[in-house]
Parts: C-alpha cells; structure tokens; sequence
C-alpha cells in the first residue's frame, strides 16, 4: 500500500514538473526551476533550536532565547545563500556520441555561472554517480559529461538530471531537475551469432583477402583506428605528416552485402546484432560493403561514412 502511495504521488509530481520545467535544449536555473529545503544535517539543527527554545522557556533565560535566535538568523540567512548559488546558472546539452547497447552514453553539460561564484555544485541523472563541480571566478564556464546507461538500442533520451547544492552550510538541499532536450544513438550489441560470408551478386565465397593483387590503387586518406597496418603510408609518417592509409578500387566480386535473409532462424534482435558484428569487420578490414534489410538497402562502400550509415540503419530499425 505504502508503494503504491509512493508511485502516485512520483507520478504526479513528474507531471506537474513536466508543465513547470519542460524539455529545452537550454535555460536558465530560476524561481520556478529551483527548490531547497532542509537537508539531514539541516532537520538536525532545527531540532537542536526547538531544543534550545523550549530550554529557554522552561528557564526564562535571555541568554539562551539570545543563542536560538542568533542561530535561527543563520539558517535564514543560509537560505538566501544556498539559493543564490544556483539560481542564474545558464544550463546548455552539448553532444553525445553514438555508443553499442549495454555501454554507458556520455552527455556532456555546458555551465555557465552569470555574475557571480558557484561552488561545490553536484550534476546526476537519476540513479546515477554524482560529477562534482565549481564555476569559479563569476563569469567562468565548464563542460561536465554524465554518464548515463544504454540497455536496448534505437535513440535514446535519458530524461531529468538533477543539479545540487548543500553550499555553504550543508543544513540546506537546493536543487533543480531540468530536462534537457539529449539524444543518443544507440547501435545494436555486436554479436558474433553467425560467420560472415560473401555474399555478392556473383555468387557465395569467403571473406576476401585485403589489398589483394586485383585491386588498384586509389589515393590516401586519414587513418583510422582499425585499419590493418599493412596499408600505413609509413613514408608520409617518417617525414612528420600525419599518419594516412592507402586506399584501393576493390572488383564488384569484393563487395559484400550484409542481409537480413541470410540470418533465418534468427529473431529481429539477433539479426540486428550479428549484422552489426559483421559491419565492423567488414570496416576492420576494409572492405566494400552494404546493407539490405527490410525497407532499407544501402549500395556498396568503404569507410568511416558507410560504416556510421550502416550502425545508424540497425540502430533505426
């Protein structure tokens, strides 16, 4: 019973913080995006002032009723204080990189603080580790990434953060929990479920050699992590360029199709996941390859680019 209170009372607050607080690639930390209110430290030190009062009540003694006041006027004051340190601050969603399902996604945060020091400020997604952090002097920016994690792949939105303040006191918990407007790509878990085969329009066969002997040159480019050292351009490297890799025209018989037909016996998941696999292998070893799924066909190519256009499709699907 007692749950199920909890869960209706969760859900009306998120409604009712949904129409206060929409999603929005940016804002700023206001009235209406800010609450505080005690913290364990600070019900502690309220206790200890009704402790005192009715001490100096019992007692008629000036001296304490001078002590709980004095101390009463700190924790208003801490109030204004706590407050003052998170309101203004100017929130903004940075990138997130694509990531493989069952890995962390990384949100980077921008911060900007206004006119004035922020400190000991702590920034999470629920159920997440806290990332620490302080914008000083006023003035200052800085750029936190959240970790937040992917369990199935399609494109992910990780919802409210939470920002958090206990400065300078710790009696007082003053937060906001915007929702930024965050998205992340994520591609299916690589699974090795089945071998990858050649499946041109020429007829069936193994993977083929990289670079064979049929292959003609055709330019450099940028290399990229992965790719064999055997096509390092190590002359260009040795006289201080940038590290590049040779580049060849592979026969229409080295182009491989990735399909979704070949997989029978596989469920949806399965399928995306083993042709996933293959297309980083196909990429590994620098391969010509596309994709032909249900509703969607990818012609051939090579490279960074048709491998994002291949992972984005599965990803989609």
């Amino acid at each position: 019973m007692l749950g199920k209170l909890k869960a209706f009372i969760r859900r009306r607050f998120d409604a009712w913080l949904e129409k206060r607080s929409p999603a929005c690639s940016q804002l700023v930390l206001n009235q209406r995006r800010i609450f505080i209110i005690p913290s364990r430290a600070g019900g502690g030190y309220l206790l200890m002032l009704l402790g005192l009062l009715l001490l100096a009540i019992n007692y008629q003694n000036n001296l304490i009723f001078a002590i709980t006041f004095w101390l009463f006027s700190i924790f208003l004051v801490a109030i204004l204080h706590t407050y003052a340190n998170l309101s203004g601050i100017t929130l903004r969603a940075g990138a997130a990189e694509p990531v493989f399902a069952g890995q962390s996604a990384a949100f980077h945060l921008h911060l900007e603080a206004g006119k004035r020091d922020r400190h000991r400020l702590y920034l999470a997604f629920a159920d997440q580790a806290e990332e620490p952090c302080s914008l000083t002097p006023a003035g200052a920016s800085a750029t936190v990434v959240l970790k937040f994690p992917s369990t199935q792949r399609g494109a992910m939105r990780p919802g409210r953060m939470t920002i958090t303040t206990r400065y300078p006191l710790g009696i007082l918990r003053c937060w906001g929990a915007p929702k930024l407007d965050w998205h992340c790509l994520v591609y299916p878990q690589a699974k090795y479920l089945r071998p990858l085969l050649n499946s041109a329009a020429d007829g069936e066969g193994s993977i083929p050699d990289i670079a064979r002997d049929s292959d003609e040159f055709s330019g450099f480019q940028r290399y990229q992590a992965g790719q064999p050292p055997k096509r390092i351009f190590w002359k260009s490297y040795a006289k201080g360029q940038p590290l590049q890799s040779k580049q060849f025209e592979q026969s229409q018989a080295d182009e491989l199709i990735l399909s979704w037909d070949e997989l029978e016996g596989l469920g949806v998941e399965d399928r995306l996941s083993t042709l996933c696999a293959w297309a980083l292998e196909c990429n590994t070893r620098g391969l010509a390859f596309g994709l032909k799924i249900p509703h969607v066909n990818i012609a051939p190519a090579s490279g960074g680019d048709q491998l994002t256009r291949v992972l984005r499709a599965l990803a989609l699907y």
